[in-house]
């Protein structure tokens, strides 16, 4: 799964949002977390609809706000991250006779 987070040098908050993603990494093996800075990329962050950082985007659904505290990171993960199948299911045998 790929997130997409919307940050800048100078946001004391983004580093507190970044310290949870790192934390939450832990929990979501699969989670790729692309770091956009918006000093750098601009228009990136416009077009993708951030309008306030930190901000995190996964496909169309973005999470933003004044604090993002790592249960709301947390939350908004799994409300868009569709959940993993059971192990072995891709490889299941049939019943035996």
């Amino acid at each position: 799964m790929h997130i997409e987070f919307y940050r800048s040098a100078f946001c004391p908050r983004c580093l507190m949002a970044a310290r949870a993603l790192r934390r939450l990494m832990l929990l979501f093996p699969d989670l790729t977390v692309e770091t956009i800075e918006i000093s750098i990329h601009p228009k990136r962050a416009w077009q993708a609809g951030i309008r306030m950082i930190p901000a995190l985007k996964i496909n169309a659904a973005i999470l933003s706000g004044i604090t993002l505290s790592e249960r709301r990171i947390r939350a908004f993960i799994e409300d868009n991250v569709p959940p993993p199948s059971p192990a072995g299911d891709a490889q299941a045998s049939p019943p035996a006779p």
